[in-house]
Parts: C-alpha cells; structure tokens; sequence
C-alpha cells in the first residue's frame, strides 16, 4: 500500500498516536518513518491497523514491571495499569486482523454478496 499524509494522519488515528496540536511526530510512540513502513508493508489498511496495535502492544510489554506508582513528597503519582493497556492493545489487534480478513462483502444490512463476475 502507497503511504500518503491522509493514510498516516488515520493510521495515527486509529492507533490512538496522533500527533498534538504545534507538536511533532517525536511527541508520539510512531515516528513518520515507522508509519510509512507499516503501511507500505501491509496489504490492507485494516492489516496496517492491525500491525500498528500489535507493535503497540510490544511496546507496552516492554514497560510492564517498569513503573507502578512513585511519590515526591506529598504527591502520589501512579500510573496506569500497564497489563490492562497491553491486553486492550492486543484486542484491537484481533478486532482489525479480522477485518482485514474478511473483505467487504456488499451490505452488511441486507448480506447482499457482489456476484464473481465483477
């Protein structure tokens, strides 16, 4: 798949990375270069979705253990449960790799299949 600005703007969407308002793409886990690999590689923008989750994933499992709470005096700080984010990562993982398994097949409403001939 061809990596475009609109293709990477709802990739980051979609993996919850977009970039903030007057910031940059280091302000976020996926580097533009990272984006366009995922997309270029992947057959399908659902299967890119899938694999950006699946990296994300990684990336969590790479944090668990790492930090629970901390405090500074006074203030407690703690943070979240990073066995919840990896588990809800790779969720979204199953959720877009079986779209991307299942192509579009006419209306979902009716179940009206487009005939081979096409």
């Amino acid at each position: 798949m061809i990596s475009t600005q609109e293709l990477r703007e709802e990739l980051r969407e979609l993996l919850d990375e977009e970039i903030p308002t007057g910031g940059t793409e280091s302000d976020t886990e996926f580097t533009n270069a990272q984006i366009n690999r995922v997309l270029e590689s992947a057959s399908s923008f659902h299967s890119a979705v899938a694999e950006g989750w699946r990296r994300k994933a990684g990336k969590i499992q790479k944090k668990l253990g790492l930090y629970s709470s901390y405090q500074s005096g006074t203030e407690k700080y703690e943070y979240v449960n990073l066995t919840t984010a990896m588990s809800a990562a790779l969720n979204m993982v199953k959720m877009y790799d079986d779209m991307a398994a299942r192509p579009f097949q006419g209306s979902y409403m009716l179940g009206i299949t487009p005939p081979d001939v096409l």
